[in-house]
This record gives structure tokens, sequence and C-alpha cells, in this order.
């Protein structure tokens, strides 16, 4: 690897990632011990934790609670890894392909397989270093009564998830032919080997399950597999993942050979012969313009297809989604059919207990399905509808234009928000069935409200943000974290809400969809006005 791991740690160090990621990290433990401390029985009222006027814990309570806490904050450091290493990872290889200098690095006497392990460790080495930052608060935890074994579980579970996200991310930067596909096609592939697509039973096997399992259960065995086989075995794929990377590197870029055929007829050679034009070659025709809006008619009309390997993924998780929907509509139908029963209804009443059905879980996850079906096409054709302009260079020709630029944005956005859009009906009806189903219909409307909510603040934001940025992948990747918690909000409810006393979740809901509202309407004017200048 030479000198290429040294140099790609001090340009990182150059640009400041080094702050700017233990600064995020740290944010990330903050919150993460906020929401253990206001969900914990322990503490009671958190403002009265704060201040010190909470009652003092007995011995053992005060040991279960830093135990815990250490928990709560090991956890909120792999939500970390799995989010922003492959982002981090994927940096390494597209930025060299979006600014040409792959080529330039491949004449040098360096092969494929050094460049691309010696990036892949570099950011491995960088993320490493940065959850050290992290160390001395799970060192406070450990003099309050926290199980260091426990710690050190987290820890290797965090270096394990590094390396195998480091890996996802180099691995689809090589496959991938620029930036942006590449960030998306690492996310996916994260999402399936990293978070078990945070489903059940796949999120049983990943590292946040076995850190739970290490909390937990008293499991020697399932403690050494949690500890160190887990561990090892994210290594061992990550390191078949860069092996992989290595072989394709040369592939699907600029060096990849001479360009493939063009498919136009061919000119004429020899003595002149008439050139026969089969109609069925033409491109077809578009129509006229018309009276309206013509960005609008033209990006309609200029739909790029997706990457060859994104449709039958889709489809698959479409027909899983119609599946669990299917599953769960029929468990909700038997189960009111059943409560028209007099008999079921007053065995019921008798002992509620253990009356939720699994409807509820099977259209909670069609919802979520559905959702991600809408929101992940929907950032990134938001995020590049003008940065993608202004990358290939035809932003200005459009800005001379006599046509209004608040115009030609809101065009390009609501291009972007009409493809798909029965998905977002589609994981509407789903969750506001499921959560109503369990929890009542305030709380499937709540649910519903804060998913709309979410999804407009992803609009808005991809719109400041592909107005501001140089280039779609910087702002999708900008876009990313608002991206994620809005997808994670059907499954983050379902785990917190308190189904004997939905009436917080359900307020709670109601807030976050009010405050993304306002944040919406914030990212929308400011978009507006930036775009007007067009800086």
């Amino acid at each position: 690897m030479g000198n290429l791991v040294w140099w790609e740690l001090v340009r990182l160090a150059r640009r400041g990632h080094t702050a700017r990621a233990r600064v995020l990290l740290l944010y990330t433990m903050l919150l993460g011990a906020v929401v253990f401390a206001s969900s914990s029985w322990y503490a009671g009222n958190p403002l009265a934790l704060l201040r010190g006027t909470a009652d003092p814990l007995p011995p053992a309570a005060a040991g279960r609670f830093a135990h815990q806490l250490a928990f709560a904050l090991l956890e909120a450091q792999l939500v970390l890894v799995a989010v922003a290493m492959p982002a981090y990872a994927v940096a390494a290889v597209s930025e060299e392909k979006d600014r040409g200098t792959l080529q330039l690095l491949l004449t040098t006497e360096v092969t494929d397989r050094e460049i691309v392990w010696a990036k892949a460790v570099a950011r491995v080495a960088f993320m490493l270093a940065t959850l050290a930052a992290g160390l001395p608060l799970l060192v406070l935890t450990l003099l309050l009564g926290a199980d260091p074994g426990l710690v050190a579980t987290g820890y290797a579970l965090a270096a394990g998830t590094t390396v195998l996200s480091g890996a996802i991310g180099v691995h689809a930067a090589c496959h991938a032919a620029d930036g942006r596909a590449a960030l998306i096609r690492a996310y996916v592939q994260s999402a399936v080997l990293v978070g078990g697509v945070f489903l059940p039973p796949l999120v049983l096997l990943s590292p946040f399950a076995m850190l739970f399992y290490r909390l937990e259960l008293d499991s020697e065995a399932l403690r050494v597999v949690a500890a160190v086989g887990y561990p090892v075995a994210q290594v061992l794929v990550g390191c078949g993942l860069v092996r992989d990377a290595g072989r394709v590197l040369r592939r699907g870029g600029a060096t990849a050979g001479p360009p493939p055929p063009t498919a136009f007829p061919e000119p004429p050679r020899g003595r002149a012969e008439p050139v026969v034009i089969d109609l069925a070659d033409l491109p077809p025709e578009r129509g006229d313009i018309g009276p309206g809006d013509p960005i609008l008619w033209k990006e309609r009309s200029d739909r790029v297809p997706p990457l060859p390997w994104v449709r039958p993924l889709g489809l698959l998780a479409a027909l899983l989604a119609a599946a669990l929907f299917v599953s769960g509509g029929w468990a909700l139908l038997e189960r009111t059919m059943r409560a028209l029963d007099p008999a079921e209804a007053l065995r019921r009443v008798q002992s509620p207990a253990g009356t939720r059905g699994p409807s509820g879980p099977l259209l909670v996850a069609a919802g979520a399905i559905a959702g991600w079906l809408y929101l992940l096409p929907l950032a990134v054709g938001v995020t590049g509808c003008v940065a993608g302009e202004r990358f290939r260079g035809t932003l200005d020709a459009l800005l001379t234009t006599a046509l209004d630029r608040r115009g030609v944005l809101g065009a390009k956005v609501r291009v972007q928000i009409e493809q798909r859009l029965g998905f977002a009906a589609w994981a509407a009806a789903a969750l506001g069935a499921g959560f109503g189903a369990e929890g009542g219909l305030a709380l499937g409307l709540a649910v519903v409200a804060a998913f709309g909510a979410g999804a407009g603040l992803v609009v808005a934001l991809g719109a400041w943000l592909t107005v501001r940025c140089a280039t779609p992948v910087a702002a999708f990747r900008l876009c990313l974290p608002a991206l994620v918690a809005v997808g994670a909000i059907p499954v983050l409810a379902w785990y917190f809400t308190d189904w004997d006393d939905p009436g917080r979740a359900t307020a709670v809901l109601a807030w976050g969809a009010c405050g993304a509202l306002a944040a919406a309407a914030a990212c929308a004017w400011r978009a507006g006005v930036e775009m007007g200048r067009g800086e």
C-alpha cells in the first residue's frame, strides 16, 4: 500500500473531517444519553436529574443504570458507524472518478489491489480513531458500575462494523460509475449486511442485536460469539468485498476500454449508396410543448432510466411489501370479525392482556418498505435536479432564459414528487392501519402525519441543498441524515410506543410533525431565495 494510506489520512485531516467526525460522534452519543434518560424509569423527570434534585438511587439500581447507560452510548456509537462509514468509504474512490484523477492514479506503479486496499485501510483507520473520542464517556460509566465486558464487546462490534461498512463503501464505489450511484448502492448493501433491513427476523442478526444479547442474556457461549465470533466474521466478509473491489476498479469508468458502438447507422463507405432510415430506429415523438410549463414538460419527458440492478431490487422489495400488506390486512380483517362476536368481545374485556395480533407488525413492516421505495428515489431525484445541471455545465444556459428561476426549481421538484407517488399513499395506508389497529385512531393519524411531514422535509431540504451544492453527490450526502431519520420513523415509533398508554407517543409524533413542517417551510423558502439569486 505504500504511502497512499498516509496520504489519504493527511487529506482527510486537511479537509477538517477529523474534527467534524469526532464532534458528530459526541453529539450522537449525547443524543443517545438524552433519549435513554428520558425513557428510563430510574431517572423519572430528566430535568430533575440534570438539576440534581432527583431521588438518589440505591447501589444496585445505580449499577444497573450505569450498565444500561453504557449500552445506550455503545448503540449510538454503532448507529454513527453504520450511517457515516459507507459515505466516507465511497468518497475514497468516487471522488477520484468524479474529478477524473483515477486514470492518472492507475498509470502509476501502484497496482489496482494496492490502491483499493490503501483507501479502505485509511478510511477504516480514520473511523477507528474517531471512535476513540467516545472512550472517556464510557470510562465514566465504568466508574459508575458498568460491566467492562459490555464496553469491550461494544468496541469489538464497532470495529467489526467499521471494517464491514468501509468494505461495502469501497466495493460499491468500484462497481458504480459515479458517486451518487455508488452511495445508493453502498447504503442498500449496508442496510442488508449491517442492519438486516431493520426488520425481524433479519435484524436479530445485526450488531445492534448482538450488543443487546450481551446486555440481557447470561449465556457465556453467546457472549463469546458477540464479542469475538461476530466481529471476526464481519472482518472476513469485509476483506472479501475489498478483494473483489480490487478486481473491478478499472471497469465502468473512463479506463474501461473503447466506447461502445454507436446506435446510429454507420456512414456509407465506398460508392455512394442511399441511406435507408428505419422509422423504428427514430426516437419517439415527444409531442408539442403546449401552453403549459416548458420545464415541467421537459422533465416529464426526459426521465432517466434507473440503473440495471435497481429495477429488480425494487421489484423484490415491492413484492415483499405487498405480501406483508396482504397478510397484515387479512389478519386485521379476521381480528375485526372476531371482535364482532359477543363471546369473543366478552373474553377480551375479561382478559385484555395478549389481545394484540400479528396484523400491526405486518402492516407497519409493509408501510416501512413502501415508504423507503418512495423516499429514496425522491431524495436522489430532488438533490440532483439543479446540482446535476451545475455538474454537467448546463445550469448557466438554463438561467439565461426568460423562465422564472423559482418556477424552474418548482417544476423540477414537482416531477420528482409525482414519481412513485403511489408508494407514498401505500405507506400512509399501511402505517395508519397498523398503528391504528394497535394504538387507536389518534396514534395512526399521528404516524401518518409524521411520515408526511418528514417526506416534505426531505423534499424541501433536498431542494435547498441542490441549489447550494456543487455536485449531486454532495447534496445527497448532506440530505442523507434527514432521509434516514424520516425512513426510521415507523420502526422507532413501533419499538418505543407504550401500547398500554399510547397518548405520549401520539403527542411526540404530532409535535414532531409540526416541527418537520416548520423546518420544511424554512428550507423551501431559502431554496427559492437562493435559486432566484442564481449563485
